[in-house]
């Protein structure tokens, strides 16, 4: 393995390697509320296709963690969700923000949140579908996409991915209408999960002011103290409702969507290739696909 840079190398405890982007601020937040010590590698583009961070995340995004424990072994978890669940189970031995496996309370959880459980002492691996990553969060990446970052107006990629959140949205709202938190009547990892980008909601495009319940949830959340300081890791978040319409912001939302957008065509540009055509092609134009 390619040797890290002094700066970037994992310190014994709870490393967390994170940008200034979304993601990482569930991370933040849950050992904020843990109240536990934890060291925050910050990384940039470039680190994250370097060789050094690969073996900590081949799919070259943040965040990830790297858990250094007292023998001198460590653990390596990537994506969000899976990075929820090790430090969950790493830290919250008092059940504070997630249920006993096995239990019905923690197969709730587990659908409103992600779940690559990698190994962690007797617990074996499991992988569940869940609705936060496999829906809300890449539905509202994809909308922000389209509405704040594309390099050029693409109408029905927004509309899209648009009418997505929207009805997603309508599905949170119901299961807050009959239930304080996501999953129950306390703070989850579900919780923490969704609420980062509930939390960022007017730059995906989202008015929250026509889901009141997701609205309470998110309010109460952000009142929470765990969650203030750790919306101030690596730096104070930038994309919450108030921080993308405030005038000392946008100067560097400005500098960042153009950034972003040549980053990310750039990136796409090296995968592109042909459509695979089929006999059916075209149908859906129009009204060539009529019945």
């Amino acid at each position: 393995m390619a040797e890290y840079p002094p700066e970037k190398a994992p310190k014994p405890g709870l490393n967390l390697y994170a940008a200034a982007v979304v993601n990482p601020a569930k991370l933040t937040i849950m050992a904020e509320e843990l109240g536990i010590p934890y060291n925050v590698i910050v990384v940039d583009m470039a680190d994250m296709k370097s060789p050094w961070f690969e073996p900590i995340n081949p799919n070259g995004k943040v965040p990830a963690i790297v858990h250094v424990k007292e023998d001198g072994t460590s653990e390596s978890v990537f994506e969000s969700g899976a990075c929820l669940m090790y430090i969950a189970h790493a830290f919250d031995k008092d059940h504070r923000f997630h249920d006993p496996v096995g239990t019905s309370a923690y197969w709730k959880q587990l659908s409103w949140v992600s779940l690559i459980l990698q190994k962690v002492e007797f617990y074996l691996t499991i992988v569940q579908l869940s609705w936060q990553i496999s829906g809300y969060g890449p539905m509202m990446g994809q909308a922000c996409h389209f509405h704040r970052y594309a390099p050029e107006p693409v109408p029905y990629g927004a509309w899209r991915y648009g009418a997505e959140c929207r009805r997603l949205h309508h599905v949170l709202e119901k299961q807050l209408s009959t239930s304080p938190f996501v999953a129950g009547d306390r703070p989850t990892i579900a919780d923490f999960a969704v609420f980062i980008y509930a939390h960022s909601a007017k730059w995906c495009g989202i008015d929250l002011g026509e889901y009141p319940h997701v609205q309470r949830w998110c309010e109460n959340l952000k009142q929470r103290p765990g969650v203030q300081r750790g919306l101030q890791v690596p730096v104070p978040y930038m994309f919450s409702d108030e921080g993308v319409v405030s005038p000392d912001n946008q100067d560097a939302l400005r500098m960042m969507r153009g950034r972003f957008s040549k980053v990310v065509k750039e990136s796409s540009d090296q995968w592109k290739g042909e459509v695979v055509s089929l006999p059916s092609d075209h149908a859906n134009y129009g009204d060539e696909g009529a019945v």
